[in-house]
């Protein structure tokens, strides 16, 4: 037995070596990669000028001709105006090293337009500078909201709630897979408290060894920073801090008006509902007016025994609102599809109800 974890020390020790020995070229080429990302998008001519080297150039297809065209790093430069600020946000997605030599995926998302940018780095007298750019347009693609609650207490019971891990992650997937790009927001932004992840889920175990989904999670756009116009669809994640903000959330409200009113599908599973019960339409009408859904029920909420803590019962609520209410049994899947409105009952409902907004998007194409 010694001898066999000695073996596996000696097989792992050059691995850790190597990652020890990297690290300070890895932090360098990093540093290059930001300079040229905030260099570029806030119009700053010496970073973006340092993270190049003067003989670099930049290669892309024409999209006219269909044929390589190629810039010097001169030309490049030229079309930036100093101090103008282009609107875009960038990060990198991965670095990959071997020796004096790296390349670095940056992903560049201005407005409804998205750019991969595959940059080859070299390490020139010991500084690491780019040395040549490729780049392309990813095709348009529909594009989905995932809105979270921000309320993090659950009334004055000294407990936290949030918003429900596995109803955010389970339909994050379902997205994901058919090709969709998906955002977060919220109506603080950033990170948020969750509750129900159970890692032995296997799609919820994937969601958090996907560092792009992670990353949308955990860093969520605030609610006054989304512009509806950009998305086919919103879905509201469930949990119970929905019923404390999302409910009284006039941001929220006009986006989901927005997004409906232009042929968009919007979507909620479990208190995910408790966001839709204030929204009218354009003509006064109450979204959920005369509308088959469901959501989490009176009964459920009494079984958990909360339903003296949140402010009000999401299905009664929807109910006082004129809804068509289907309830099933507790726990059961249910899944309500009225036009462009699909809704879930809990948790078990969130894989179906995603599917459902699936079919509805899939031929409707992009609405932007």
């Amino acid at each position: 037995m010694t001898r066999i974890w000695l073996t596996l020390f000696m097989l792992m020790l050059p691995a850790g070596l190597h990652a020890q020995n990297a690290a300070p070229d890895v932090d360098e080429i990093r540093r290059t990669l930001n300079d040229y990302i905030e260099g570029r998008n806030g119009g700053d001519m010496v970073r973006l000028t340092r993270a190049f080297d003067e003989r670099a150039d930049l290669r892309f297809r024409n999209p006219e001709t269909g044929d390589l065209s190629i810039w010097s790093l001169a030309d490049y430069v030229g079309r930036f105006t100093p101090g103008k600020k282009l609107g875009c946000t960038g990060r990198i997605l991965s670095v990959d090293l071997a020796g004096s030599a790296a390349q670095g995926k940056v992903l560049l998302n201005c407005g409804n337009r998205t750019y991969a940018d595959y940059i080859n780095l070299l390490k020139i007298k010991e500084a690491w500078v780019i040395a040549s750019k490729v780049y392309s347009l990813y095709p348009e693609r529909r594009k989905v909201l995932f809105v979270i609650t921000s309320h993090d207490s659950l009334g004055n019971s000294g407990k936290k709630t949030g918003f429900h891990f596995g109803e955010a992650a389970n339909a994050y997937k379902s997205f994901h897979d058919v090709g969709y790009d998906i955002d977060f927001a919220s109506p603080k932004g950033g990170r948020a408290h969750h509750y129900g992840a159970d890692l032995n889920d296997e799609t919820q175990l994937w969601f958090i060894q996907n560092l792009d989904a992670a990353d949308k999670l955990f860093n969520a756009k605030t609610l006054a920073e989304v512009d509806p116009a950009n998305y086919d669809a919103v879905y509201f994640v469930g949990g119970h801090g929905v019923i404390w903000d999302l409910a009284n959330d006039t941001t929220s409200e006009t986006i989901v008006r927005t997004i409906y009113e232009k042929g968009g599908v919007v979507g909620a599973v479990c208190h995910g509902p408790a966001a839709l019960v204030n929204v009218k339409l354009s003509n006064g009408r109450y979204l959920v007016a005369g509308r088959k859904l469901t959501a989490f029920t009176d009964q459920e909420e009494r079984e958990v025994k909360l339903d003296g803590v949140v402010p009000f019962l999401t299905q009664s609520a929807l109910e006082s609102r004129g809804a068509n209410f289907r309830a099933a049994a507790n726990w059961e899947v249910n899944v309500q599809t009225d036009q462009r409105l699909v809704t879930g009952q809990n948790p078990a409902s969130t894989k179906k109800m995603a599917e459902e907004m699936i079919r509805l998007l899939h031929d409707s194409g992009p609405l932007r």
